[in-house]
This record gives structure tokens, C-alpha cells and sequence, in this order.
């Protein structure tokens, strides 16, 4: 018997033989009072063999009239050439542990297993079955002849076929109906309630031996049966389908499921399984049922995605297994290596050769095959005869050997002009022992894509490719045609990925663990840690996947943001880990006990979705997390074409985005001319009328106070920068900002600082988010949302570059550092909405807070939904970057003076520890380790003093210096003037301030 998909029922079914002509007439009477079964059978072989028979819970067995006892339930007969053995036996129905293979009541009667001698063989069967008056029974057969009595009803099955097993289906509520496809009878036995289905899937069935017939060979039989069971089974048997009444109604059974148990008909109900050497059928009948009707519906590349989505979820080093050591679906990694890497088999195969050899060659499979037993070597052979190669070696690899699939990745991707050709080089890497395998590589191009086909067998393969045009985007293996490990980024964050995980935290505390466990229980987890949320920290995080049970708990806001309470029965939301992209994070939400209880059984069916929600145990919502497809080589921007006479002009897009909220506007920090465009926005919404104010990232919420005192007047340009600790928390030169700073200030606007304490920053990049002390943690935000894959990807863009310059070395707290960065402004932004209702807000801060809106636009609209616009500037033009991207021609600014001298701060002190060439400093001589004592009378403790000394100078003037060297102290006069660095250093240096 073949089982379909929908649930899981296993049945010990013994390893099948070649039986040499036998015959087998089964007599059997059931009494569904007493639910007992007393049967005879008669055997009869057409020459001398030894056979086993299979007689697990049968009693009171005699053979040819001798009373035995089997051995460990089996029975081993000898038969001579046309001697006839008869055993008869009893068998009690009532719950024996086998309730998936058999059910009777008064008007039911459900037999698919342990029910009669079960010979090791396959054989051709007469079967007979007694039952009381009023049944209606179905089992394998062609023709079925009733004969009645005024007690009885006796059901004569004819069959002309071997079978390797027989099962029985009776009802006393079936309502039966019959119609024909050609020669084929097509029945349904529905119960009373149901019977208004019997129209739909006989029209259902009619449509797939359509296909089938055209696809592969004439129907193997001339009957096909649709049968409802009491039980939640769905099971697949020579000429009919026994389906459980808890899903016969449900939309998906005739639009895949019923296509998926007609398709069994052909494989492993007329071509049989060898066990022995593995179950080929599931994965051929999953890929020319399950997956063809994705393919008809334009979803085969999901389809397939989610296969080795379910294989990276379900299957690691301790349940892995080679595809011919399955033989049926006991738990989710059998089935993700059964159904799931045997269907990329056959689907490799077809992608290699073509439809026609692949088609021809499983006609070829079944024709000699039909109705004898098979095994993964007869695929084999009838693919070879066919296309006249040797295909040992695929098949050893990918069925026999090999318990694992291949891991591959790229590196060293360039893209060159190479004597005069276009050329792409990159190298693959096998991270298993090699795989001789074909790739496909699509290249996008602006005027459309192309696949190339390579050919990789090592462990380090270096590919070059000639391209005719720019590509756009590069991808391997973009349509998912072979069998492989995903990559992170292409993998959603699922529930299934969840289940899946050896080692799970629960996240839970103590008051909540009575409503939530049942949930978790339903997940069926094997190995988890509990513990209270508050007792848990972000370093822990790193190497687990977890569950988090509420959504209002705190840690939930650290790492997703501001999480409002569900209004569902419940609700489940699956996350990629923000600090490891390998694991997930699963919120539960439960209203209350009757909602949990009401999907318990449900919910582990849900494992492909990242986030489910039900109310009174319906499914109301499910999504998928998108992810990316394929394995990414490049991605670039096609060139632009913009005609000059009719771009719009910043001054064109104002009444475009002045009616806004909050209007964002990027900058790249040390560009005049970004800063002048800043300010002509904040001029035109002020010259509008509106009431505005400017928040810039440029300052620090804890030095609001100098912001507000200096815009009132109380206190001077020079007490506001040093109370401001400008010099201190900002590298770049304060000239770029002193117009927009100025303007603010003449018109009474408010400006608002944004950011945190650079001292937290710091400490959380080298120490992470745990090194705060408490009253520190006060000041960091109380949401910070972690989830958002583009703004993760982009940060370790950036976090390579630091990690280079600056010395970082832990990606998780860069992270941790930007976010809170990032949260800070959108929290400080948002509570001054809150408090203003009536003012507009400008923001300034750099492109990379603002584009793609990731930073802090989004996290702004999740605490404060507002209308908004956000413009870059100089940024390249992408999809979703932003609503308008500036392109300004450079302006030259003038900047406060330099030294030209790298420094140190130790001891209150500032040491010289290098002098640039061509620099004030080096033509006033002064030297390493010289200690920095005076700059124009202003006393200098910090780089900060240094920087507000300078600034307060101007170039070209000579200005004294006192350095305290080798313990004396020396007075000299620098004089300064603008310092033009080579060509070569300026795009290395633009960013790091010197004085």
C-alpha cells in the first residue's frame, strides 16, 4: 500500500519475493458485534518452494488441519508443485495497537494490515468477505460480485493481478455511485454527509488518467475507486484510494493529493516496491504528481525550493540517510530524503537527458516491470537502455552510497574586460567530499537572461565565462534543478526550521508555562532548555534557536521592536536569529487554553510557513518569508540613460514631499553640497509656513540641553560646541553643518538632537549590548526590531570595511551598535511627534540611516505611522533606495585648519604619534612623541580641545604651539595652511579625521 502525504501511517509490510504462479483464495467472515474475523485460506503453488507468511495477532491457526503456534509471528511453509495448503485462523478486531491499520464498529469495517496470513510473496488473490446485512464493501479488485442473504451480505472480489498485499474498506453509511472514463470504471463510496463529493472527484479522476495515460502508459487496471475512511488516513492501493472523511473535503485533496494516490497506480501499486533495496515510488510519484501540478501552475521552482528548504530543516548528521535506505515516512527527515532528494533524482535526470529520453525511459521502466517487483537498479537499467550510457556512477552517488547532498558556495567572483572579451571568472567550492555534478548559471542582462551549463567534479573548481553583454545579476542554480544545501539567504525563517532543531530554547516564564506548553508539545521537540526570559542574555542567543513564548515579553522588543499583542487565538511568527542567520526565532501568542487545544493536532502540519495565525482552530493567515533564489555571484545596476532637459530638479520635487510628516534627507558627511541642499529643503517647508524642526544624527540626546540653550540665545557658538561635546562626538568638520545650523537658530526652528551617548556605542561595539551596566541599559532603546534581513546584509558590508580599518571583530555587536544607533533616532523622532503634534520634522543624518528605509524611517513609522519622503544623495540609482536620489555637482567648502599629524590620547594628554608629509606640522618641525599642550593659548587635554582650537583659527595664520618634548617644554609657531593630499590617498582617507 502506498500512503499519501497528508498523514503519516506506517504498517509493516514484509519483503516482497517473486511468487512463481500462486494462487490464493481467502474466505473470510466478520462478525462487527463481536468484532471478531475467522477466515480460510487456501494456497496453491505450481511448484516446489518455501514461502513465509506474516500471521502477527491471528489466533487459533491450524494448517491442514494441525493446530501450530507461529515463531515470532511468522509462519514458515513448505509447498510441493500443485499442493494446496489451507490454514485457517481467527483474529480479534478490537484495539489491538494497531488502530491505523484497522477499525470496526457495528457499521464500519477498515482492514489495511495484520488481518490475514501475509505471505513474503507477491500472489494473485480471490478474495471473499461475509459481512452483516446492509454493508457495502470495496477491496482491490476489477470486478466485485454480492451475493445476500436475509443476515449477510458475501462480496466476491475478482482480481487477475499479483498483489503484495490486500486491504478491505465496508461501511453500512457508504452511498455508492459509478460512472466510466473509456474502459475504466470509476466508483466512489462516500459516507451520507459526503456523498455530494462523489461528482467532483469523479471529474477530478477523469482529468488524471487523462494525463497519465498520455504521459506515461494505459491505466494498469479497469476499475479506480474512491473510498472515504472513518479513520485520518490516506492510502493508496491497486485500484482504488482509501481517504479519511477528516480531509476528503478539504480544496487541496482533488487539486493534488487524489492525482498524487491515482499516480501510485502505475508505481508501487502495478510496478512494486523492493523494499529491500529501497522505495523508489514516493519520489518518482511526488515528482510527476506533487511537483508537475506546481509546475502547471507556475510554482515548480518553489516547489522544488521547498524541498530542500524541508531537507535543511529535518535532516542533519544524526538521521541522515542514502535514498536507498528508505522505505517509507515515519518522520519528516524520512520524508525529506523519500519523497523529497528521490523526486530531485528524477528530475535531474530529466533536466540531463530531455523530456522525450526521460519520458521513454519510464515507459520502458514499466512496461517490463509491470506487475513484478522492481527496485532503483531497474531504473537504472531502463534509463541506460535508452540513452545508451552508463549511469552506475549517478546512481551510486546520489541513491546508494551517499547520505548527504553537496554544500556549495562561491568566491573570488570578478567581472573583467580580458583581451578585449567581457569576462566573468568566480570559483566554486564543494564543501562535501566532491559531487560530479552539472550547474546552471543564469545571467540577467537588460535585455533579458541566458543560462550557461558548467560542469563541476572537484573540490575547487575555477569557472571563467565570456559574457556578450553587462550582466544585471548572476545567479547558480537560480531554478533549483539540483539536490543542494541552501545557502542562509536563501532560506525563510519557517516553523518547519524550528522543528527541525536538535537543541531549542524555550523562552517561557514560569505563569505562562501552563497555557504555552501544549503548543510547544505540538511542535514535537526532542531536546529543550527552558528558561525565564529576564534570565536569559543576547550572548546565549547566538548558538540556539529559540521560542519565545508571549509576545509582550521584553527580549521580544530587543530584537523584533515594539511587538503589539495579537488580537488571534494564536499566532506564530518565525525569524531568522538577528545574531546568527542559521537559526530562527519562533514568538508564540495564545489567547487561552480552548485555542491552543484547538490546533494542537494541526499545527505541525504548518512547518513550510513563517507565520501562521487561527481562531477557534481555523487557519486565517499564513505567509512565507521571502528569501533569495538561487546561489548570488553579482548583482549590478544597469547603466541609467537620463535625459538632461527632463530630470526634475530639487526645487521640483518640494511640493512633492512638503506635505509630509517627516521628510528624510541623506547626506555623505563630507560633502558641502549635500549640506547646502539639506538646507535649502529646511528653507522652502519654512519660507511654506509650516511649522518645523530639524533633527540631526550629528548630536547626542544627552546634550539636548546646549542645543536648546543655544537656539534661545543663552549661550554662545563657542560654549555651544563645547557643551554640545561636538568635537568629541562627531568627526567631521563643523563648517559643513554651520550654515544649517545657523539658518535654524535665526528663525527660531527647534533643532532636535537625535543620536545616543557615543560613550554606549562604543562600549556595546567591543562588548556588546550585555557589558551595559544597568543604568546604561536605561538609556538604550526599549525596542530595537534586529529582523530585517537587507539592512543585516548591508551592515556586513560595511562591517568588512570597519573590520579592516578599525580593528572590529564581532559582527553581532556592530550589529547591536547600529540598531541601537538607528532605534535611538527613530525613538527620539518619534517622541517629538508625540509631544509637537502640530510641527512638521525634518531628519538629517547619513544616507545609510535613511535609504531603503530600513533604519530609521521604518523603525519611526512602527512606533509613530506618519506620511514621510526620504532623499539620498550620490547614492547609485536602485530600486527602492529611496524616493528621490540628489545629484549635486561637488562644492568646495571652507574647512577649519589641520596639523596634519595622527594623535593619541593617554593621561589627559595628546601625544603625536605620525606627521603627514607636506603639512604644517612637518614644516614647523614638529616630531613623534611630542605632547600637545597649547594651541593658540586654548589648553589641550583631548583631540576635541585640538579640533576647537583649530577651528577657531584661520588658515594661513600662524598660530603657537607649546609641546611639552622629552620632558621640557617648547614653544613654537605653526603656520597653517590647506593641505592637498595625492590623488591615490584621498578616497582611502576621506572619512578619518585628522587634525
Amino acid at each position: 500500500m502506498r500512503l499519501i502525504k497528508i498523514l503519516i501511517l506506517v504498517i509493516g509490510m514484509p519483503s516482497m519475493a517473486y511468487g512463481a504462479n500462486m494462487r490464493y483464495q481467502l474466505d473470510v467472515a466478520i462478525e462487527t458485534q463481536s468484532k471478531t474475523l475467522s477466515g480460510i485460506a487456501h494456497i496453491r503453488a505450481s511448484e516446489n518452494q518455501a514461502m513465509t507468511f506474516f500471521v502477527k495477532n491471528l489466533s487459533n491457526l491450524i494448517v491442514d488441519g494441525k493446530s501450530v503456534i507461529p515463531d515470532k509471528g511468522q509462519l514458515m511453509l513448505t509447498f510441493q508443485t500443485d499442493q494446496e495448503i489451507v490454514i485457517r485462523y481467527e483474529a480479534s478486531l478490537e484495539d489491538n495497537g494497531l488502530k491505523a491499520a484497522q477499525f470496526v464498529d457495528q457499521d464500519n469495517v477498515f482492514l489495511t494490515g495484520n488481518w490475514y496470513p501475509q505471505p513474503d510473496a507477491l500472489m494473485e488473490y480471490t478474495l471473499s468477505v461475509t459481512l452483516p446485512k446492509g454493508f457495502i464493501a470495496t477491496s482491490e479488485a476489477e470486478s466485485v460480485e454480492i451475493q445476500k442473504t436475509e443476515a449477510n451480505s458475501t462480496f466476491q472480489f475478482q482480481f487477475k493481478h499479483p498483489l503484495d498485499s490486500l486491504s478491505l474498506a465496508a461501511s453500512k453509511n457508504y452511498v455508492f455511485k459509478k460512472e466510466a472514463y473509456k474502459n475504466i470504471a470509476i466508483e466512489t463510496y462516500f459516507f451520507k454527509e459526503d456523498a455530494h463529493l462523489a461528482e467532483t472527484y469523479i471529474d477530478y479522476t477523469k482529468k488524471y488518467l487523462a494525463i497519465y495515460e498520455e504521459m506515461l502508459t494505459p491505466y494498469p487496471y479497469q476499475r479506480f475507486a474512491i473510498v472515504e475512511n472513518i479513520l485520518p488516513t490516506g492510502y493508496s492501493m491497486p485500484t482504488y484510494t482509501l481517504l479519511g472523511r477528516a480531509i476528503v473535503h478539504l480544496p487541496f485533496i482533488v487539486e493534488t493529493s487524489l492525482g498524487h494516490e491515482i499516480l501510485h497506480q502505475w508505481f508501487g501499486n502495478s510496478v512494486f516496491i523492493d523494499y529491500n533495496q529501497g522505495n523508489w515510488a514516493e519520489g518518482i510519484t511526488n515528482y510527476l504528481a506533487d511537483q508537475h501540478y506546481a509546475t502547471l501552475s507556475g510554482k515548480g521552482v518553489a516547489y522544488r525550493k521547498q524541498i530542500m528548504a524541508d531537507y535543511n530543516a529535518y535532516v542533519n548528521t544524526n538521521n541522515a540517510m542514502p535514498v536507498s535506505a528508505f522505505q517509507s515516512r515515519n518522520n519528516n527527515a524520512q520524508k525529506a530524503i523519500g519523497y523529497g532528494k528521490a523526486a530531485m533524482i528524477f528530475h535531474a535526470i530529466r533536466k540531463q537527458y530531455g523530456d522525450e529520453t526521460f519520458f521513454t525511459a519510464i515507459r520502458e521502466f514499466i512496461h517490463s516491470h509491470s506487475f513484478r517487483i522492481a527496485s532503483w537498479h531497474d531504473i537504472q537499467q531502463a534509463v541506460e537502455n535508452v540513452i545508451g550510457d552508463n549511469l552506475q556512477g549517478y546512481f551510486t552517488q546520489w541513491i546508494i552510497n551517499r547520505e548527504d547532498i553537496p554544500h556549495i558556495t562561491a568566491e573570488e567572483v570578478e567581472l573583467l574586460v580580458v583581451q578585449g572579451k567581457l569576462t566573468l571568472s568566480f570559483t566554486l567550492i564543494q564543501h562535501t567530499a566532491p559531487y560530479f555534478m552539472p550547474l546552471s548559471v543564469t545571467i540577467h542582462t537588460a535585455s533579458g537572461q541566458t543560462q550557461r551549463a558548467i560542469e563541476i567534479s572537484s573540490e575547487k573548481e575555477k569557472i571563467s565565462l565570456q559574457l556578450d553583454e553587462l550582466p544585471t545579476k548572476v545567479v547558480i542554480d537560480e531554478d533549483y534543478d539540483l539536490m543542494r544545501q541552501l545557502l542562509p539567504q536563501e532560506i525563510s525563517p519557517t516553523l518547519g526550521a524550528i522543528m527541525g532543531k536538535e537543541n531549542i530554547i524555550v523562552a517561557i516564564s514560569p505563569e505562562k508555562n501552563e497555557l504555552y506548553q501544549p503548543l510547544i508539545n505540538a511542535l514535537g521537540l526532542n531536546n529543550i532548555t527552558v528558561t525565564a526570559p529576564q534570565e536569559m542574555k543576547l550572548t546565549q542567543f547566538k548558538d540556539h534557536s529559540l521560542i519565545i513564548a508571549g509576545f509582550d515579553t521584553p527580549m521580544v522588543n530587543m530584537l523584533f521592536g515594539k511587538q503589539e499583542r495579537p488580537k488571534d487565538g494564536v499566532r506564530v511568527l518565525v525569524y531568522k536569529n538577528p545574531y546568527n542567520e542559521k537559526e530562527m526565532i519562533a514568538l508564540l501568542h495564545a489567547k487561552n487554553a480552548n485555542e491552543v487545544k484547538a490546533i494542537t493536532r494541526k499545527l505541525s502540519h504548518y512547518g513550510k510557513y513563517s507565520l501562521l495565525a487561527f481562531n477557534e482552530g481555523k487557519n486565517t493567515e499564513k505567509a512565507i518569508t521571502e528569501s533569495i533564489n538561487g546561489i548570488p555571484l553579482l548583482t549590478r545596476n544597469p547603466p541609467h540613460a537620463l535625459q538632461p532637459d527632463k530630470v526634475a530638479t530639487l526645487n521640483d520635487i518640494i511640493p512633492k514631499i512638503i506635505d509630509n510628516r517627516v521628510i528624510y534627507v541623506g547626506e555623505q558627511h563630507d560633502q558641502f553640497a549635500h549640506h547646502i541642499n539639506q538646507l535649502t529643503v529646511i528653507k522652502k517647508c519654512h519660507e511654506a509656513g509650516y511649522q518645523i524642526a530639524v533633527g540631526m544624527e550629528m548630536f547626542q540626546v544627552p546634550y539636548q540641553k546646549a542645543l536648546n540653550d543655544y537656539m534661545a540665545g543663552e549661550i554662545d557658538e563657542r560654549t555651544f560646541l563645547k557643551e554640545s561635546q561636538y568635537f568629541n562626538n562627531w568627526g567631521y568638520d563643523y563648517n559643513l553643518y554651520k550654515p544649517i545650523i545657523d539658518y535654524v537658530k535665526s528663525k527660531g526652528i527647534p533643532l532636535i538632537a537625535l543620536n545616543i551617548d557615543k560613550h554606549i556605542t562604543n562600549k556595546v561595539s567591543k562588548q556588546g549590548i550585555d557589558s551595559l551596566t544597568a543604568e546604561e541599559k536605561q538609556q538604550i532603546p526599549s525596542a530595537m526590531d534586529l529582523s530585517n534581513n537587507s539592512y543585516r546584509h548591508d551592515l556586513y558590508q560595511v562591517f568588512l570595511l570597519h573590520q579592516k580599518r578599525f580593528g572590529h571583530q564581532n559582527f553581532n555587536y556592530f550589529l547591536q551598535t547600529q540598531a541601537i544607533w538607528d532605534e535611538t533616532m527613530a525613538q527620539t523622532a518619534s517622541q517629538y511627534l508625540t509631544d509637537n503634534p502640530d510641527s512638521k520634522l525634518i531628519v538629517l543624518a547619513g544616507n545609510g540611516h535613511v535609504m531603503y528605509k530600513y533604519g530609521i524611517p521604518n523603525r519611526l513609522s512602527q512606533r509613530k505611522p506618519e506620511p514621510f519622503s526620504v532623499i539620498v544623495q550620490a547614492q547609485a540609482i536602485d530600486k527602492g533606495i529611496a524616493d528621490y536620489i540628489l545629484l549635486t555637482q561637488k562644492l568646495k567648502g571652507k574647512k577649519a585648519p589641520k596639523l596634519g599629524v595622527m594623535i593619541k590620547e593617554k593621561d589627559n594628554q595628546v601625544i603625536i604619534m605620525g606627521i603627514g608629509d607636506n603639512t604644517p606640522a612637518k614644516k614647523a618641525r614638529l616630531q613623534v612623541d611630542d605632547v600637545i599642550i597649547q594651541v593658540a593659548a586654548q589648553k589641550i587635554q583631548t583631540l576635541a580641545d585640538l579640533k576647537f582650537a583649530l577651528f577657531y583659527t584661520e588658515m594661513g595664520n600662524l598660530v603657537t604651539i607649546q609641546l611639552m618634548r622629552n620632558g621640557k617644554k617648547i614653544t613654537t609657531d605653526v603656520t597653517l595652511f590647506e593641505q592637498e593630499q595625492p590623488h591615490h590617498q584621498k578616497k582611502k582617507e576621506k572619512k578619518i579625521d585628522t587634525p
